[in-house]
């Protein structure tokens, strides 16, 4: 018995969801399965089925969103700015470009 996945979706606007799973030997007896199981009551209007051994993996998730870097969105990603900060104020200190005077309304 091999294991399939079941995505449906409730309206033809919505995206596939996974509803969850049935062993069956086959397609055919995987199709009625999920009708019989997740589609009972006519809860979808699309309903797939795909061999859980024919669904791949993303080797390596951090590359997920993209190439561009969006970091900022999250608080980990303002980790080291303090740090960042203090080397770039010290070495335009050493240039003497370094602004020393505190910020207006302070």
């Amino acid at each position: 018995m091999e294991v399939w996945e079941v995505f449906s979706r409730r309206t033809n606007d919505d995206p596939l969801v996974h509803v969850g799973a049935v062993s069956a030997p086959d397609l055919e007896m995987a199709l009625v399965l999920a009708r019989e199981t997740f589609f009972r009551h006519g809860e979808g209007v699309d309903c797939w089925v795909g061999r859980r051994g024919d669904l791949h993996r993303v080797a390596n998730p951090e590359t997920l969103g993209g190439v561009t870097d969006k970091t900022y969105r999250r608080a980990e990603g303002y980790t080291g700015v303090g740090a960042k900060l203090k080397r770039v104020h010290s070495e335009l200190a050493s240039r003497g470009i370094a602004i020393d005077n505190p910020r207006p309304g302070r």
